[in-house]
């Protein structure tokens, strides 16, 4: 007669070789990407900056998935996929937004593409338009430890209408960290929006002063 004393053990052996062979369940996770001002950040504007037209902002990425700016990998190697609500182009542009409310320059709309052509026809002391050519935070969850990186790079297209000048700069910033505790969704949230702020507090002051100085 079969004996099924150790079937409880077989099956969890299996499981077990599922989970750790197999891909992992894809979910969804929707975060929000605001303004969070750096330790370094220069709060002064130019006097002659008093408004800022946005522009707009296009996702260039390539090799990333569609919508996606990052993603978690769990230890059973489910993954967290990481969707800013604004989708990718539009949430950095929402933080270009953040910066300059920050520091009380009026905000302008305008579909400027960062065409030089047109430059003379936009509103605003000066007109903003970008290219997101980088966007992914990456997490791995093991047996004791989470580590977590990102990079962002950015094309930055920033003109001044009245004089018709015309910069063209470009920003990539990439933060890494290790630590025992893993990373939850609000800290991803966390992490991307001090990235990109990080960059443009690096970049947008010395333009700015540049071109409405």
């Amino acid at each position: 007669m079969t004996s099924f004393r150790n079937t409880p053990v077989l099956l969890l052996v299996f499981v077990f070789l599922l989970t750790a062979c197999g891909a992992g369940a894809v979910r969804t996770v929707p975060i929000a990407l605001d303004y969070v001002p750096s330790k370094k950040a220069q709060m002064k504007v130019s006097s002659g900056l008093g408004s800022a037209a946005i522009g707009r902002f296009v996702d260039s990425r390539s090799s990333r998935p569609a919508a996606a700016a990052g993603e978690r990998v769990h230890f059973n190697r489910d993954i967290d996929r990481f969707h800013p609500k604004r989708g990718v182009a539009g949430s950095v542009a929402n933080i270009v937004r953040g910066y300059f409310a920050k520091r009380k320059v009026k905000i302008l709309k305008t579909d400027w593409d960062g065409a030089l052509q047109s430059l003379r026809s936009q509103p605003g002391d000066i007109v903003i338009s970008g290219r997101v050519m980088e966007l992914w935070f990456s997490s791995t969850d093991s047996a004791t430890m989470g580590s977590a990186s990102s990079v962002f790079r950015l094309v930055l297209k920033v003109g001044a209408p009245k004089s018709g000048n015309l910069i063209t700069k470009t920003i990539q910033i990439k933060p890494e960290s290790k630590r025992n505790i893993f990373w939850e969704s609000k800290e991803v949230q966390d992490w991307l929006s001090r990235t990109i702020s990080e960059a443009l507090d690096r970049i947008l002051p010395s333009i700015g002063s540049r071109l409405a100085g």
